[in-house]
């Protein structure tokens, strides 16, 4: 090995701040204390050290409001040298989701805000979820912006060696050039993890006589402060602080660099074309569970040499596991197209001269502000977040998706004010909206939208009201995840600090004891509207866990569909000819239900029809499904059921309860300013519950409220070809939502 003064490294240290739109601020508030806050001290003490580092568009306006003297101290650094700031997407979207204007303007809006904040204007490109698409190429450079760090795993991939990872190549898409630069995955593993004098150590091994080497450690700022013991470990028992002095000590062969210092210096190694790629971990991610556990079981038993050639999953998967992300994304990419639309086309007798009264401030111009408004909204729909799962909450996190369907809900909101005005309107659309090769019906009104699927049980998938700014059908059904097993052997989450830091990727935590009980999976989408023919001895209990019996075959079946036009409404008329078990025979039975949406007000009307299509009489158990997202349910704000004099058992919206001859019930979420009133016309039974998911975060595993079901259910007898009718009513006020 040569000697440490014959031999020297560049070293580029940094790291990527992101918070998620929709987050609350007392998390915020926590991850400065604990990670931004600390880190800036100790690095504002060692002006030698150079640091590359990522704030995201939302994070710095907030830090800018409630702490501005943290952006001023950053400006300061960033004027002296000691720190560049990496550009990106403004609101941290997955950049190959989102359409090319899109990717283009949160670019150009991030690049805006940093040169006004601490007069910088960033060179290089910090994506979202460490996510490579080849295409990516020209927006990047189209946006000012000339490198990018990537996970060394996609250079591996096409026959790089490790002693090919030194430096930074060139590539290209269509004639367009963008630097990548390779991100050490042996760095990662070793900051903070491992001790100071093993990094360097690490650093001594690669270094050369020619010190044109360099090596890249870019990752999470969550890990110096945010994740469970590291603040501990890096601040209270000093770990960064003796990695900085190790650093100045060895300065003499260590050069501590901006990644625009080396580049501006130094020529890449040469041309290279990448595939698609991610960080390591969501590959696995984003694979289905059992298939998940197979391509570990395959990666553990290859032998080290070969294995970076296996890359597992993709992450755009993650729009198949879970539809729920595939309707959000589709939402977004709906809005996408009419913010475009507008800005594109422009024309003025298509815009309502007084928009300005949707709220804001009165310009000159009110189109642009609420075009611009609305522009700004479709960005925060964008955040990526909550379209994806791994070791953070994500798409479980009802909060983070509530945040993002609020913010494309108020941008469409805002293109109906612009394009009709404030009057009355009802549109209907037959259009493939989730791209799956069936048609939706969409109808969109001035108060709602509600958006069916005939294919899927005729059920109602999506229900936003948009003074509200909610998607009452935001849940998110219960799956099986690769990491349940873990849960029957976690240690509770008071204990996580015992664990060596090392292990912080490995530990299995729970947040409550229990959880196990709590790990149902449901077999169908969560919808409202969803008719269901149960097992005569099914009971409340394993109607909520699924261990029922479902005799009918309507829940996930398509309907037929045929639409009419009234004067005050648009009916959706849907009809399935199936068949209901009843003892050993599969019995015909038609169902029809009849919605009428009204053009002007909240809520809808469902006429049913049950008929029996057998020459003989028939007993049967019907009933119909309501999902209603209150996010009080989570204990986020108050709400509660209530039914006109009548005591419930428990009005809390997360209870599990059973109420007979009922007809009608209210759900009031009081933080939401939303009332839901669901009546029928037939006196039955109702179940009512809450969908809860088992999901992991940093801070381990732990229960997330989803929604809450609400199934009005009847005991009916059919005598040959006989019918049964009823009439159920959804009623909802809505609060003009805060800014």
């Amino acid at each position: 090995m040569l000697l440490a003064d014959q031999t020297k490294i560049h070293l580029a240290l940094g790291l990527y701040n992101h918070q998620p739109v929709g987050n609350w601020d007392y998390v915020v508030e926590d991850a400065y204390q604990h990670s931004y806050l600390p880190f800036l001290d100790v690095l504002e003490r060692h002006e030698a050290i150079r640091f590359t580092l990522h704030y995201d568009g939302h994070l710095l306006n907030w830090l800018t409001t409630h702490h501005p003297e943290f952006v001023q101290r950053l400006k300061v650094m960033v004027g002296r040298g000691q720190v560049e700031l990496l550009g990106g997407a403004f609101y941290e979207p997955m950049m190959a989701m989102i359409p090319p204007d899109d990717q283009l303007g949160q670019m150009r809006r991030l690049s805006d805000a940093v040169r006004g904040m601490v007069g910088f204007d960033p060179v290089g490109m910090a994506l979202a979820g460490r996510v490579w698409e080849p295409h990516l190429v020209k927006p990047i450079v189209q946006a000012g912006l000339r490198y990018s760090v990537l996970d060394d795993q996609p250079f591996r991939m096409v026959g790089l060696r490790d002693e090919d990872l030194l430096g930074y190549y060139q590539t290209e898409e269509l004639g367009e050039s963008l630097a990548l630069f390779p991100n050490s995955r042996e760095l990662r593993a070793l900051i903070p993890f491992e001790s100071p004098e093993r990094v360097i150590e690490h650093l001594r091994q690669h270094a050369t006589a020619d010190g044109s080497r360099i090596l890249v450690h870019v990752d999470d700022g969550a890990k110096m402060g945010g994740w469970p013991g590291t603040y501990e470990a890096v601040y209270v028992q000093g770990w960064l602080e003796r990695f900085f002095q190790l650093l100045e000590t060895h300065r003499d062969w260590v050069a501590c660099v901006t990644l625009s210092d080396y580049r501006e210096r130094f020529r890449p190694w040469g041309r290279v074309y990448l595939p698609v790629g991610s960080f390591a971990e969501m590959q696995t991610w984003s694979l289905p569970p059992e298939q998940a556990a197979l391509f570990e079981e395959a990666r553990s038993q290859v032998p080290s040499r070969y294995a970076e050639f296996l890359q597992g999953g993709y992450w755009r998967h993650f729009l198949v596991r879970y539809p729920e992300s595939n309707n959000m994304h589709k939402k977004m990419l709906r809005v996408a197209a009419r913010v475009q639309a507008l800005r594109r086309v422009g024309e003025p007798d298509r815009v309502v001269a007084n928009a300005s009264d949707a709220g804001g401030s009165t310009l000159a111009d009110p189109t642009d502000d609420l075009l611009a408004r609305a522009q700004e909204a479709l960005w925060r729909g964008q955040s990526h977040d909550a379209y994806w799962h791994g070791v953070f909450g994500g798409i479980y996190l009802n909060h983070l998706r509530g945040a993002n369907y609020a913010a494309l809900i108020e941008a469409e909101a805002l293109c109906d004010r612009l394009v009709r005005g404030p009057g009355p309107f009802c549109e209907l659309e037959i259009v493939d909206f989730d791209c799956d090769g069936a048609t939706e019906a969409l109808v969109s009104t001035r108060h709602q939208n509600l958006y069916f699927s005939p294919a899927y049980g005729g059920g109602l998938f999506e229900h936003d009201l948009k003074s509200a700014r909610l998607n009452l059908l935001d849940t998110l059904a219960r799956r099986p995840e690769s990491y349940h097993p873990k849960i029957a052997g976690a240690v509770p989450a008071r204990d996580v600090e015992r664990l060596p830091l090392a292990a912080l990727g490995e530990r299995a935590v729970v947040k409550e004891s229990g959880l196990e009980r709590f790990l149902h999976y449901d077999w169908y989408r969560r919808m409202s509207l969803l008719d269901h023919f149960v097992h005569p001895d099914t009971q409340l209990e394993t109607f909520y866990n699924v261990s029922y019996g479902e005799q009918g075959d309507f829940i996930n079946q398509p309907y037929h569909l045929h639409t009419r036009e009234l004067p005050d409404a648009v009916v959706l008329d849907l009809v399935r000819d199936g068949h209901v078990w009843v003892g050993s025979e599969f019995w015909p039975v038609r169902v029809a239900k009849s919605i009428q949406i009204p053009r002007d007000g909240d809520g809808f009307t469902v006429d049913y029809e049950v008929t029996n299509l057998w020459e003989r009489p028939v007993e049967l158990w019907f009933g119909v499904e309501f999902n209603l997202n209150m996010r009080a349910g989570a204990g986020q704000g108050h709400g509660y059921y209530s039914a006109t004099g009548r005591h419930l058992e428990s009005s809390h919206p997360a209870a599990l309860c059973e109420e007979e001859h009922i007809s009608e019930i209210g759900l009031r979420d009081e933080s939401l300013g939303v009332d839901t009133h669901l009546a029928w016309n037939r006196a039955g039974s109702l179940w009512r519950f809450p969908v809860e998911t088992v999901s992991r975060s940093e801070w381990g595993f732990e229960r997330v409220y989803q929604s809450s079901v609400l199934f009005p259910n009847w005991r009916l007898s059919l005598s040959e070809n006989g019918q049964w009718r009823c009439r159920l009513v959804m009623d909802i006020k809505q609060q003009v939502a805060s800014p």
